[in-house]
């Protein structure tokens, strides 16, 4: 079996290539720029780790068939452009991590950041050393490739096996529980693939035994190539299971499409049975009446029909003015971000609680979702009533994020009250938490609620905004217009 292996090394090491780079074409078909689902949303960054880890691999197979028709330099350089390739693979394995272990952007933005610099610094780092050592461009490579699987390969694959453990109740409270086992055994192969991440090839160094290719493979009569192209192919053949999640979201869309162009047509009836038929007998009866009071000789009567009057009058103007709510076109980001910051402003003023708001990205924003202006209200409305309530004195940081393709809603106290409800609290803030996640889920978002770094509670809301579904004029908002007393 041994010399099997060996005499088939290059057969061994290009469907290893073919299985990873499966792996990212059958992720990249299936992108979807809309999503509500954390999962769903990262899995680009899996393809981008697929798509590179095979050229990483399929590196090993064109180097050498250069060997015969390349000069030294230029086998070198290809040599140091597939450790490049490798490190920048491993860059892309821990941005998929990051992104599913559910960090604020500010912190994701720093981890991807240090990543990368670990990248640029274990190549500056050992090229620096081969001076000192006289490593050629194959011990060089090894030396980066050993560093790399130790400082990115491993705690890549660990992120990313904690992050899909985690994405199974997302799964769930998005009613997907059919994909939940497939999340769960594609975070048991990450957490093999960071255990093999662990061997390293034989190089400068490397520990050597079992931590090293050829001491494995003496072992165990097994190459790493093998048991890393198994995990990528059952990792493959998981992944497209995963991507049912696609499936599954766009039928939900469908139907909330069709859901909103039933209350469109229901709404435009509802306007003009009120226009054509309560306005108008409303309208009659208060001609009667005037009719009744200007016939009349009793003075006292008179005055009092004329009050009947001026009521149906005001009841009248009311109808119209609930006429013209159902008639309002959809809320665009301008209006919802001022709607908001008025929210706040007002609640600021009411509390004298120290509340900041800030909005981004407006002008870039994607097509809003019907009913997006009274349900970001309602759910601002509510988490900021929950700092009132919970969290003391303290300060209020509200942050609303626009993109093509996705909007986000912060609320972060530094309050010293409870942090965010578990079970057997608050009843009444239970009933709060979910309303709030009732309206994300209508607007086809997510809400995440849990403790702020330093303390106090933080509120998260994404909102997917699909700028390829084409805004429809005739949906309007819903003429619920609640609003906040003082």
């Amino acid at each position: 079996m041994r010399e099997f292996f060996v005499q088939n090394e290059t057969i061994i090491l290009f469907a290893q290539g073919l299985v990873f780079f499966s792996l990212g074409f059958a992720v990249w078909l299936q992108r979807r720029r809309a999503t509500r689902l954390t999962l769903s949303s990262s899995l680009i960054w899996l393809a981008a780790f697929a798509f590179v880890e095979a050229l990483a691999v399929w590196g090993h197979v064109f180097v050498p068939i250069q060997e015969d028709y390349l000069g030294p330099r230029a086998i070198e350089g290809l040599l140091v452009l597939r450790a490049m390739i490798q490190v920048a693979a491993f860059v892309f394995l821990v941005q998929f991590g990051l992104r599913l272990i559910g960090l604020t952007p500010l912190v994701r933005r720093c981890l991807t950041a240090v990543s990368v610099l670990v990248g640029l610094g274990i190549l500056g780092g050992t090229a620096l050393a081969s001076g000192s050592t006289g490593w050629g461009a194959a011990e060089w490579e090894s030396a980066v490739v050993a560093l790399s699987r130790y400082t990115l390969l491993v705690p890549g694959a660990v992120l990313s096996a904690i992050g899909l453990w985690r994405q199974r109740a997302e799964l769930a409270d998005a009613g997907m529980t059919v994909i939940k086992p497939y999340a769960a055994a594609a975070a048991a192969v990450l957490g093999a693939y960071a255990v093999a991440g662990l061997i390293v090839p034989a190089g400068p160094i490397t520990p050597g035994g079992i931590g090293d290719s050829e001491g494995w493979f003496d072992l165990t009569g097994l190459p790493l190539e093998v048991v890393s192209g198994t995990a990528g192919l059952v990792l493959c053949v998981l992944a497209v299971k995963l991507l049912e999640i696609f499936d599954v979201e766009a039928k939900q869309q469908l139907e909330a499409l069709d859901r909103a162009r039933a209350i469109a047509e229901e709404r435009a009836r509802f306007r003009r049975d009120l226009h054509d038929g309560t306005i108008q007998s409303i309208y009659a009866a208060g001609l009667h009446l005037e009719s009744i009071a200007i016939r009349t000789d009793d003075s006292s009567v008179r005055a009092e029909v004329r009050e009947v009057v001026a009521d149906l009058n005001a009841a009248t103007d009311g109808i119209r003015d609930y006429i013209r709510a159902l008639a309002e076109p959809p809320a665009t980001p301008e209006g919802i971000a001022a709607g908001l910051g008025d929210l706040a402003r007002r609640f600021s003023d009411e509390t004298g609680r120290d509340v900041r708001f800030t909005v981004e990205g407006a002008a870039a924003a994607g097509p809003m979702p019907a009913e997006a202006g009274q349900h970001l209200s309602q759910i601002l409305r509510e988490a900021l009533s929950n700092t009132a309530r919970h969290a003391g004195a303290c300060r209020v940081r509200v942050s609303l994020v626009f993109a093509p393709d996705e909007l986000d809603l912060m609320v972060d106290d530094d309050g010293c009250g409870p942090g965010p409800p578990t079970e057997g609290g608050d009843t009444g803030r239970h009933e709060g938490l979910r309303n709030m996640r009732e309206r994300a889920r209508r607007l086809g978002g997510r809400l995440d609620v849990r403790e702020a770094p330093g303390g106090g509670t933080r509120v998260t809301l994404a909102v997917p905004l699909d700028s390829d579904v084409p805004e429809d004029d005739s949906i309007p908002s819903d003429p619920e217009r609640e609003v906040s007393h003082r």
